[in-house]
């Protein structure tokens, strides 16, 4: 059984975000959901990968993908690194790191859009939100870490 997380560190976009259960709300709408399995203790993060369009082009379940379009996203699974790749570009949209990351329990990068065509882009050391950008953050102990409406 998986269960809302209250301590833990995960780092998204070059910035750690601690006990703060929604890391992006997108107008009071979790995008990025956080959970921990009771069983062995491992935590786990859903949320949906849109393109510019709105269209949802991948689905992480507990940190790893669960559904993705294989036809133009190269969907990469494994025991530690689950990615969905552009084949058009080569570029990373969203990767999920399970295991090994320093001072925190998973590590996130996307370059994806929210169902709004709005563009987040957090790499593995910023995060860039409509001009702003945030590097080395610490967000904690917050209900949501950004809010976006």
């Amino acid at each position: 059984m998986w269960k809302v997380e209250n301590e833990f560190a995960i780092r998204l976009g070059g910035n750690t975000y601690i006990d703060t259960p929604n890391l992006i709300a997108y107008q009071g709408k979790p995008i990025f959901r956080v959970r921990r399995n009771q069983e062995d203790g491992t935590i786990g993060i859903d949320f949906d990968v849109f393109d510019k369009t709105g269209q949802r082009i991948a689905t992480f379940k507990k940190g790893i993908v669960a559904q993705g379009d294989s036809e133009n996203y190269q969907i990469e699974t494994g025991h530690q690194i689950y990615t969905v790749t552009e084949r058009a570009t080569g570029r990373i949209i969203a990767r999920v790191q399970r295991r090994d990351v320093p001072d925190a329990e998973l590590e996130i990068q996307v370059h994806m859009y929210l169902p709004n065509g709005f563009l987040l882009d957090a790499g593995p050391e910023s995060t860039n939100l409509g001009g702003i950008t945030m590097t080395g953050g610490v967000i904690k102990n917050c209900s949501v870490g950004i809010a976006i409406d």
